[in-house]
This record gives structure tokens, sequence and C-alpha cells, in this order.
């Protein structure tokens, strides 16, 4: 489950072509809260222009998902069966904005007696546009979209999850890594942080290499791939790859794990040149 405090700022910089000399941003960006059936949650976002020209602002709704990839994908509010959009208004709709002046949008979530338990979700789209852009430039290049994205969690929430599979990638070349990807389903009604790690073990069970896996948020239900690229130097032989997730929950993890056979080598990773200014062999 995601906490507050853990959760990974979500802001998404949708940019569809540069603002001038205006730039748009929102705070918080992202925000996590706990709602119970019937309740009304209500927020105020900072929306702020550190361009120097004045801006107009729309705000909207939308949902949001995405495929095993991590690949975002935006859709019409209640689109969603864990839709949080839908339970949602703000105002204003559209407001002016100075430059170097920061405004106030709010918004409320109210959330339905018969809601489902579970994390429900949505995004706040923020567009900005120059009321009075320069002459015989296109209104759709002066365009900046930004988001705010928020997760409400309707208790008993339930965080569950398990590793269904790795799948090997050997190098096609001597200094290609040989890559994995990890597959995890987050099987609670919650949305989730994962971290963890990836390990590789020798016949002897010696811990030979082991590789950090990036930290991403899974929604309910869904499935992510996770890549890893394992690196050498290592010696031909057979191995295990042993996968640690944790999602959350301090006291348990899940793990998984694939014996593997080097026919080849690995090759260390090539060593990146000097910077820019800096004599090989400097201290």
């Amino acid at each position: 489950m995601i906490s507050p405090r853990r959760i990974l700022p979500f802001l998404l910089p949708l940019a569809l072509g540069a603002l001038a000399q205006s730039t748009l941003g929102v705070e918080p960006p992202v925000l996590l809260k706990e709602a119970r059936p019937g309740e009304t949650l209500t927020q105020n976002l900072a929306v702020y222009n550190v361009g120097t020209r004045e801006v107009r602002v729309r705000a909207s709704l939308g949902d949001w998902t995405y495929d095993p990839m991590g690949k975002i994908q935006f859709l019409p509010p209640g689109t969603l069966k864990t839709s949080a959009a839908s339970w949602t208004a703000f105002a204003p709709a559209e407001f002016l904005l100075q430059g170097k002046a920061t405004g106030t949008l709010t918004y409320t979530v109210t959330v339905p007696e018969d809601a489902a338990p579970g994390t429900h979700w949505g995004v706040l789209f923020l567009e900005s546009e120059d009321p009075n852009p320069p002459p015989g430039v296109p209104l759709a290049t002066m365009r900046v979209r930004m988001a705010h994205v928020f997760y409400v969690n309707v208790p008993p929430l339930v965080s569950s999850g398990r590793i269904t599979g790795i799948v090997p990638s050997a190098p096609k070349g001597p200094q290609d890594p040989f890559r994995f990807a990890l597959q995890y389903q987050n099987t609670g009604n919650a949305a989730q942080k994962l971290s963890g790690r990836f390990e590789v073990r020798d016949a002897s069970g010696k811990k030979v290499a082991e590789v950090a896996v990036e930290e991403v948020v899974v929604l309910p239900g869904q499935v992510r791939l996770l890549p890893i690229a394992l690196v050498g130097p290592l010696p031909t032989g057979s191995y295990t790859a042993l996968a640690v997730l944790n999602y959350g929950d301090p006291t348990k993890d899940v793990a998984a794990d694939l014996p593997f056979t080097l026919e080849a080598p690995l090759a260390a990773p090539p060593t990146p040149p000097p910077a820019e200014g800096e004599k090989e062999g400097t201290p």
C-alpha cells in the first residue's frame, strides 16, 4: 500500500509546445487521502506562473492507467471502475494568472455511499495558454498542460502481490547485458509503491551480483513488467536469479527465482569517458 510519506511525486509535464516566457506549475503535484463512503474531501491547489506573461488557465478532469511497461494512457473521467474523477468537482474552471503570480484552485471529492473498498484515483489537468499570442503564432503552439494526480483510499484496504514470472533474454553481442523482465501483479485493492532487488547466485549459493529494482507505483489489479539489465564481469556457468520485491509491507517480501546459464562470459560495462577538462589518471 502507498503511504503519504512514500508516494512517488507524480508530476506529468504534458507539454503541447513552448509557452513563450510562461511556465505553469502546481503544488502539490500528487495527493493521497483516505475517506469513508459518504465523506467529502476538500483540497486547495496552488497554481503558479513562473513566467512573465499573463496566461489563461483551464482545468479539466480525467482518468489514467498504464500498460505493463508503464506507458501512461489518459481516459475520459469515469471510464475506470476505480475512477475518483467522477466523484470530483472543482472551481474555478478557468482563470487568468499574471506573470510571477500564484492562484488557487479548489476541488472536492465526495465518496459515494456505495463506493467499493480500495484505492480510487484520477487526474486534474491544468492547461495554460497565452490569452494574447503573438501575431502569426498558432494558439496550439502556445499551450502547456500539467497534471495533479490524486488517490483516495476507501477502507478496508487489502495489500498483496506476487511475482508471476521472470523472463530471461540472453545477450546478443559480447558487450550486451543479460536482460530479464520481472512480471509482478498487484493482487490487492490498494495502490502500491514497489521496490526491491535482483540477485544472482552461483552454483555454490554465493551472491555474485545485485541490481536494484526501480521503484514504481502499481495500481490495484494491474501487472507491471520490471526490466533488469545484468552486467559483468561474470564467467560462464550455471547461476540462479533471485528477485525480491516489497510492496510496502515492512514485514513481508515476495520472491521468485530462475536458474539460467551463461554460455559466454558476461562483459563488464564500458568505462565512461573522462569528463571534459579531466585527464586520465588525475586523482
